[in-house]
């Protein structure tokens, strides 16, 4: 008898980052991020949430209020890659690959090329949101860093992680209506 992993490391990983993302306090999108060394370990991990000392219970971080950047949460959640890199037990980050329950921002892209990530892998993409997504895209390009959704990468390791989303996202459901 051969003895084999329950898990593809494309599942493992995802799925610490779809953990992660159960820790978030933002209740219109829960997201969550893990790097991994190209050895196959654990560097870091965060979700998207506010910054340390900020209280989550202040209701002006969550508002939505785009037009304003004083009433938007936007103006003060910290996305979940930034956070993964900022709580890295390890550096340097060359030649990482980082997962991502959300394809990155601009934002997070700026954060994920200056320390030195090479692949980005991400569950889900806004595809209403072309635009922002495209400028991602362009500085990924430019930068030669390989970006891709787990489904394409591998399929198994996405079915699964999207039953663990809906895990969670249900967990979560569960919790809000107790």
């Amino acid at each position: 008898m051969k003895n084999l992993p329950l898990l593809h490391w494309h599942s493992m990983f995802m799925g610490v980052a779809l953990l992660a993302s159960g820790r978030s306090k933002d209740a219109r999108k829960r997201n969550g991020a893990c790097i991994v060394s190209p050895d196959n370990k654990i560097s870091g991990v965060g979700y998207n949430g506010l910054p340390r000392g900020c209280d989550d219970n202040d209701e002006q971080y969550w508002q939505d209020d785009d037009t304003d950047p004083l009433n938007s949460r936007h103006s003060y959640i910290v996305h979940a890659e930034q956070n993964a890199i900022l709580n890295c037990t390890t550096l340097p980050l060359h030649g990482s690959t980082i997962y991502a329950t959300q394809y990155p921002c601009p934002k997070c892209v700026q954060s994920i090329i200056q320390v030195g990530i090479k692949r980005v892998v991400y569950l889900d993409k806004k595809t209403h949101q072309e635009r922002i997504n495209g400028a991602s895209e362009k500085m990924l390009a430019d930068a030669g860093v390989e970006i891709a959704s787990l489904q394409e990468l591998h399929p198994e390791s996405a079915d699964w992680s999207g039953e663990l989303a809906q895990f969670i996202e249900n967990s979560t459901d569960k919790k809000t209506t107790s």
